[in-house]
C-alpha cells in the first residue's frame, strides 16, 4: 500500500469511518456490489468544501480489492468522490485500520507535505508575487465590444471583480510600480467559490497568474485558486517555498 504521506496528497476527501454494512449502498443510482460497504463518519480529517458536510452521515465506499474490511471495525479511509446525488459514494485508495487519532502527528505532517507541494506548483505558476494591502474591489469592466461579438454569460460566469494592491514587497517577477491590480472571481458558482474573494485591507501575499483555474487566459492578472492568497503570517513559508 502507498504511504500514508501520499495516499493524504492524492485524497481529497480522508476521513474515519465505522464500518456498518458489507455488499451495500446508500446511493440508488450506484448499484451495491462485493466491493461497495456502508460506513457511518466519525471524524473528517481532509475534505473539499462540498464534502465538509457528511460528519456523523452514512456514505458508501467503493472498496479496493481484496476487501479485507470487516462489519463494526473502524478504519481511517483515504478516498475521493465518485458519484453524488441521492447518496454520496467515494472510491477508496487506500485505508489504515484503527482510530485517526492514534496516527494524528502523521496524517497532520503528511497535510503539511500536501499543502506545501500545492503551494510550490501555484508559486513556481504564478508570473508575479507581491505582498501588500488590497483596496475596496470593484466590478471588473471589459473592453466595449461590438454587438456581433458580444461574449454571452454562462452560469459558471466567473463574475471578474479587481483590487488595487499596494506592494509592500515583490517576491516574484518583476514589478516596479508601487501598486498592482490584481482580478478575483466574486461568484459563488460551484466552479469559483473557492476562488479568494478579496476585501478591502486584505493583506499578505498575493500569488498573480494569466490564466485561470482551468487554463483559459483571464483579462488581467488574477487570483483565482484557494492558494493564490496567503496571510502575512505565512510569510517564512512563502519565502522559503520560493527559494
Amino acid at each position: 500500500m502507498a504511504s500514508v504521506h501520499d495516499l493524504t496528497h492524492q485524497s481529497g476527501f480522508i476521513f474515519e469511518a465505522q464500518v456498518e454494512q458489507l455488499g451495500a449502498s446508500t446511493a440508488s443510482g450506484y448499484s451495491a456490489s462485493a466491493e461497495t460497504a456502508i460506513v457511518r463518519v466519525t471524524r473528517i480529517v481532509k475534505t473539499t468544501p462540498s464534502l465538509s458536510g457528511y460528519g456523523g452521515q452514512r456514505i458508501t465506499v467503493h472498496l479496493q480489492t481484496p476487501v479485507s474490511l470487516k462489519v463494526g471495525q473502524q478504519a481511517v479511509f483515504f478516498t475521493h468522490g465518485i458519484h453524488y446525488g441521492d447518496g454520496l459514494v467515494v472510491s477508496e485508495l487506500g485505508n489504515v485500520a484503527g482510530a485517526a487519532s492514534a496516527m494524528d502527528s502523521e496524517l497532520s505532517s503528511a497535510a503539511q507535505a500536501s499543502d506545501d507541494t500545492d503551494l510550490t506548483q501555484r508559486l513556481a505558476q504564478a508570473e508575479l508575487v507581491v505582498s501588500g494591502v488590497a483596496s475596496a474591489p470593484q466590478r471588473h469592466t471589459a473592453p466595449q465590444t461590438s454587438a456581433a461579438t458580444v461574449r454571452r454569460i454562462s452560469e459558471h460566469d466567473p463574475d471578474w471583480w479587481s483590487s488595487t494592491i499596494t506592494i509592500e514587497t515583490v517576491e516574484k517577477g518583476a514589478h516596479s510600480a508601487k501598486t498592482t491590480d490584481v482580478l478575483f472571481a466574486n461568484s459563488m458558482d460551484i466552479a469559483w467559490f473557492r476562488s479568494p474573494k478579496v476585501k478591502a485591507g486584505d493583506r499578505g501575499f498575493w500569488l498573480l497568474h494569466n490564466s485561470d483555474l482551468y487554463g483559459k487566459p483571464v483579462p488581467a492578472r488574477a487570483a483565482t485558486h484557494p492558494l493564490d492568497f496567503r496571510p502575512m503570517g505565512e510569510a517564512s513559508r512563502v519565502r522559503n517555498l520560493l527559494k
